[in-house]
């Protein structure tokens, strides 16, 4: 058993670079920063990298986060930085102050505005926030009838809360859909296929558990009982991939038009099998259709560079999920 606990500081090390290298691919990127934004504008507190790290388990590599960081500053995001002291005597911290990048008023085009309703929608924001940006944008009800009708919350109130559990790795205790209390060792958040997750080991059902946090139903209780997260815990790991989303193989298929700048990403998430057809700077694609919502959010992140060509009604299925979006019918 000592000789096993001698070189586990070198292959934690090991596995956090793996796991940086990992996440520093170009489709992450976008959700990276995101997140980051999104954490460090919650509330007026100094966050330290390790507190980040603990929250969205993004930067075990500095390196990355210092690229993130330069990024964003780089955008005009206000980034600001102080050193600590007492226990954390020079420790730096990070925050964004949101009344820096407050807008000025914008004078949309009718394209400007349709594309705006279609956001709103598609990254499943909860009606209240959607409501506020609608007013601050000016986008009233009647220029954006959709958005009213379409129902994809995310309880927003609750991350920073959340975040919060697991930078100071306390348990935290909630009601979930179906009429379940959970006790929740939270040991990190993550952003996939548009919804929240926030995940951790459950202490009733005694294994590692995932939460979609619109599906937390009233407040989060934050106790003062403190865990140890595992030094290998991988939060991308725990919560299923867009891909795994999408459905057995074995059940529904749809063929997909795709670009073929596009192909080695699909291929090494579906295999080199999916590729049916080939085409004049193209291919012809079979992937899982099964879970509707994942597979339309799947295309979507292919922005222009897709078009579903069958099974007739799932092609249709997205036309008309599209029409709604932007109001054309």
């Amino acid at each position: 058993m000592a000789a096993k606990k001698t070189p586990k500081e070198p292959a934690k090390r090991s596995a956090t670079k793996a796991a940086a290298k990992k996440a520093d691919k170009p489709k992450d990127q976008a959700e990276r920063l995101l997140n980051l934004l999104a954490l460090l504008t919650h509330d007026s507190n100094y966050r330290t990298l390790e507190e980040i790290h603990f929250a969205t388990n993004m930067y075990g590599d500095r390196s990355l986060f210092e690229r993130d960081k330069a990024i964003l500053r780089d955008m005009g995001v206000p980034i600001d930085s102080k050193v600590l002291g007492g226990s954390k005597a020079g420790v730096s911290s990070y925050r964004i102050d949101r009344r820096e990048m407050e807008l000025a008023n914008i004078n949309f085009t009718e394209a400007e505005r349709r594309a705006l309703q279609l956001a709103l929608a598609a990254v499943h924001v909860d009606s209240a926030w959607a409501e506020r940006a609608r007013m601050k944008l000016d986008l009233t009800e009647a220029q954006m009838p959709s958005v009213a009708q379409v129902n994809l919350p995310v309880n927003s109130e609750l991350l920073p809360t959340l975040a919060d559990a697991a930078a100071k790795t306390v348990c935290v205790r909630f009601d979930y859909v179906g009429g379940t209390h959970r006790s929740l060792n939270a040991y990190g958040l993550l952003s996939r296929g548009g919804y929240w997750y926030v995940v951790g080991y459950d202490l009733d059902r005694k294994a590692i558990r995932s939460f979609r946090v619109d599906r937390i139903v009233g407040g989060v209780e934050l106790t003062s009982d403190k865990f140890e997260r595992p030094a290998d815990f991988d939060v991308e790991a725990a919560v299923a991939t867009d891909v795994e989303m999408l459905g057995d193989a074995g059940g529904s298929i749809a063929h997909v038009l795709v670009s073929e700048k596009l192909r080695p990403s699909i291929v090494r998430d579906f295999g080199e099998g999916c590729v049916v057809e080939t085409r004049d700077d193209a291919v012809v694609v079979a992937v899982p259709c099964a879970n509707r919502s994942a597979f339309r959010s799947w295309v979507l992140g292919l922005v222009a560079g897709a078009e579903v060509l069958s099974p007739p009604e799932v092609r249709q299925d997205l036309i008309d999920w599209l029409d709604t979006m932007v109001g054309t019918r």
